[in-house]
């Protein structure tokens, strides 16, 4: 009877070690886990502030500071299944960091800080997977997943929610015979005029329902196709749910014959409407749940021969691999900011004009609206039958330091300015044959034919985005880091011909900008030539 308690007691030696081993790795793995994911978030701090600041500001991503603690939860979830696995450095997949980093510094460059946030979202997803291994990760797929919802993206949708918002309101006013006139994201019934705002769009309830939508299948079923099928009606319903909302909405002002006193209160109404909808989509979900399908895994110890101590080193290392991989683009885009921090624009020279046009005053209050120029010029010039407001931007740039072509510029300040018409046009500068864009802006005192491009390189683009994917292609070659925007006005009192025909010509009586660029980026220049 004694051998019994002897064998039972040996057992238990031969498996604690391996309890300790496991537990080793695994304390390991995820300690370099965390490491990198802090060291992540500090080389990108930017798309961290970025996305913090959206999360705070905007009542459409409040609900991402809960994103990080649902993941946890979800991954908490699994760990019986974890129980049995043991993570394993997978080092072949670390290739992918680099052309990751890569796509992130033309991100960059473009300024698209969503395109940032989704690039450094993945290669956290890429470092974790090199850290833990296929196994762990793919036990851990929805929660390392989850985390996308952590970037603020979605607002790109708001036009074509507009949109539905309103042809489904229409569609329901029709059908109740009230009167309607409907031109756009306007709605205009016997009770008033309707304005389907961005507000009403329904971002912010689609975004935190598919947010909810996902833990919520995650958590309910086992079966892929019940997940997918619930993700789906976390979509569709709050989108349809809106078109109800704003329908009923409109319904109850013509009604009450109160418009101002019912739209007053609409955001509220939407939030109550939506928690409705929300414990009606949980009702819908739960009734064809497959979760008591679901059988607990038994938690079940890895054996001693399936970890290995020497394992904790690797997981050090492949983690540091991953930071400095994903490092490569900001690198890279610091050495391009250090060549243009040592340009200094302050002293550098206006574009020469040549032929008979000599400076004098601005005879309009214009000026267009950009982001952050490293120097600018507002000149007006006059040839003795015709008068030009030239303006020119100067940039710097590099890797980060690029404010050429953000998105918030405006050729004119429209508080100011009404916008008449936008186009393109041809012309000729320096003998060559170009594209210019072209906006005709009015005010009360004055009616203007404006001209714009932009000048990268030794090329003249018409466009923002054209300009940004030819300082891409600069990323590898020797591009100019100084670049330029300018726009050209001219008055047009009797028809666009006239004034296009005034800026034509001061356009190719104007010295060549590109040597001009050139000139400032070698730390030279003079005002002509």
């Amino acid at each position: 009877m004694l051998l019994l308690p002897q064998d039972h007691s040996a057992a238990l030696d031969a498996v604690e070690p391996g309890h300790r081993t496991a537990r080793r790795v695994w304390v390991a793995a995820g300690a370099c886990l965390v490491l990198a994911a802090v060291a992540l978030g500090g080389l990108f701090r930017t798309e961290a502030e970025g996305a913090y600041a959206v999360w705070r500001n905007s009542t459409a991503y409040n609900h991402c500071f809960l994103i990080l603690p649902v993941a946890l939860y979800l991954a908490w979830q699994r760990r019986d299944v974890l129980s049995g696995l043991a993570p394993r450095p997978e080092f072949r997949v670390l290739v992918l960091l680099l052309p990751l980093s890569v796509a992130w510094l033309m991100a960059a460059m473009l300024g698209v800080l969503e395109a940032q946030q989704l690039l450094v979202v993945t290669m956290f997803q890429v470092a974790a997977l090199a850290i833990v291994g296929w196994a762990v990760y793919r036990a851990m797929l929805t929660p390392f997943l989850y985390l996308y919802f952590l970037v603020p993206t979605g607002y790109f949708l708001v036009p074509a929610l507009q949109r539905f918002t309103a042809w489904f309101t229409v569609l329901g006013l029709r059908l109740v015979h009230i009167p309607v006139f409907w031109d756009g994201t306007v709605i205009e019934i016997p009770a008033g005029e309707f304005v389907v705002a961005e507000a009403c769009a329904g971002l912010r309830f689609l975004i935190a329902s598919v947010a909810f939508g996902v833990f919520f299948a995650a958590l309910m079923y086992k079966s892929r196709f019940r997940r997918l099928g619930f993700v789906a009606l976390s979509i569709v319903v709050p989108i349809v749910a809106n078109g109800l909302r704003a329908f009923g909405l409109l319904v109850l002002a013509e009604i009450s014959g109160g418009a101002s006193m019912v739209m007053a209160d609409h955001i509220i109404y939407g939030w109550v409407f939506f928690t409705f909808v929300t414990f009606v989509l949980i009702f819908i979900g739960r009734s064809f749940t497959d979760h008591d399908d679901i059988a607990a895994a038994p938690r079940r110890s890895p054996p001693a021969a399936d970890v290995a101590p020497s394992q904790a080193w690797s997981f050090a290392v492949v983690a540091g691999l991953s930071v400095l991989l994903a490092a490569a683009g900001p690198g890279y885009a610091a050495l391009l900011d250090r060549r243009v921090s040592a340009i200094d624009l302050a002293a550098a020279p206006a574009p020469g004009v040549a032929g008979a046009w000599h400076t004098t005053q601005v005879d309009a209050p214009w000026k267009p609206v950009v982001v952050a120029p490293d120097r600018t010029y507002l000149q007006g010039f006059d040839d003795g039958s015709g008068h030009v407001i030239r303006y020119v931007a100067l940039y710097t740039v590099g890797g980060l330091h690029d404010n050429l072509g953000r998105g918030f510029n405006e050729i004119a300040d429209f508080e100011h300015w009404r916008l008449v018409a936008r186009g393109h046009a041809r012309t000729r500068i320096d003998g060559k044959a170009v594209t210019v864009a072209t906006t005709q802006i009015e005010n009360s005192a004055h009616r203007l034919l404006i001209w714009n491009f932009y000048v990268v390189g030794d090329a003249i683009f018409a466009g923002r985005i054209e300009a940004k994917l030819a300082q891409l292609r600069g990323l590898v070659g020797h591009a100019s880091p100084v670049v330029a925007f300018v726009a050209v006005a001219a008055e047009e009192p009797e028809s666009p011909a006239a004034a296009a025909a005034v800026l034509t010509r001061f356009l190719s009586e104007s010295s060549p900008i590109e040597p001009y660029l050139h000139r400032l980026a070698a730390g030279s220049g003079s005002p002509h030539g």
